[in-house]
């Protein structure tokens, strides 16, 4: 495959269910070869329904998907080989072990004795399952099901890996050793990664996708995101009276420049609007500060710029949805 060929693209990419519930509204993006997208959203914003179109589980009602510049559908079994998919809850049969349920997916990928036995005795290891590799997946725990299906994701050896959720409802270090792996694969293959955790995305992907209300409203690099917010959050250490302090916050607090004030104790935490410079608005709250004889002991840009990021871009196109409501309704 030629190495300019994107290694997931989609084109107007809609899906709407029983001809009335839009669930994905023309969707466009591209994935390179060797990127880790994490895919985000609220609840009901269209990601699983993204991935399954990925995978070609269904079928799309407009637009179209390539995966390794071929386009995908439910008859495409020779481009799901080459994917490994962990659902947002992985089932297993409960009858089986893990070792006897790899070996039954080595068999359906084709791969032979001399391939499978080596493979899946590495992954046990890996995923830290090898002690009960023999006893029944029934009796498994939420955690050692989660690894079981990274381990049957591997199993293909994929050149694109598609994980719905991986770290939910895993404890701490199991968390931890997820996006470890995450990094470790990053070096090797392409990744999408569907997370509500954006702590998570921030750590180990390099580009994001954020879906509301089935549209796509941003694709692109994790520094692009970031500097949306960029010179908007900042806390400042304060040294004066309190009762001047709290004279300060409610002037901050009036200024057009300023979306959000709060203080803790002496520490003075601001976020300022979207539009406008941040050193204008600045030099309107030192000008509140020298008025009341309050000075900065110190002043740093603050909070989590991706988590930020992305409820403004929602909040965003909340309002633009309900500018849109709000239209119609006029119009009618």
């Amino acid at each position: 495959m030629a190495e300019d060929v994107a290694i997931v693209e989609t084109q107007h990419l809609t899906k709407i269910y029983h001809n009335r519930r839009i669930a994905l509204n023309d969707v466009t993006l591209e994935l390179p070869a060797g990127a880790v997208l994490g895919l985000v959203g609220p609840n009901g914003a269209g990601k699983t329904t993204l991935l399954r179109l990925l995978l070609g589980l269904q079928r799309p009602t407009a637009g179209w998907v390539k995966v390794f510049g071929q386009y995908m559908t439910p008859n495409a079994a020779h481009l799901r080989r080459r994917i490994g998919y962990i659902p947002a809850q992985p089932q297993f049969p409960k009858g089986l072990t893990p070792i006897a349920y790899l070996d039954y997916m080595g068999r359906l990928f084709g791969l032979s004795r001399q391939e499978r036995k080596p493979r899946l005795a590495a992954l046990l290891r890996a995923v830290e399952l090898l002690d009960v590799s023999g006893e029944p997946i029934a009796g498994f725990s939420h955690g050692m099901t989660v690894r079981l299906a990274l381990a049957a994701s591997l199993i293909n050896d994929p050149e694109l890996l598609i994980w719905d959720e991986p770290t939910h409802g895993l404890d701490p270090e199991a968390r931890r050793s997820m996006l470890e792996l995450i990094k470790n694969l990053s070096q090797q293959k392409t990744l999408i990664v569907s997370s509500h955790n954006l702590s998570d995305v921030d750590e180990v992907c390099t580009q994001v996708a954020v879906l509301s209300e089935g549209h796509l409203i941003y694709s692109g690099s994790l520094q692009e995101l970031r500097g949306k917010m960029r010179g908007r959050h900042f806390e400042l250490e304060l040294d004066g009276e309190q009762k001047a302090i709290a004279k300060v916050l409610q002037t901050v607090r009036g200024l057009a420049e300023v979306k959000q004030a709060q203080l803790r104790q002496r520490r003075l935490d601001i976020v300022l609007q979207d539009n406008g410079l941040a050193s204008s608005a600045l030099a309107s709250v030192f000008m509140a500060l020298a008025d009341n004889k309050v000075d900065v002991l110190s002043l740093r840009s603050a909070g989590q710029p991706t988590e930020q990021a992305f409820l403004q871009l929602v909040e965003q196109e909340e309002a633009r949805g309900f500018a849109r409501a709000w239209s119609y309704r006029e119009a009618a």
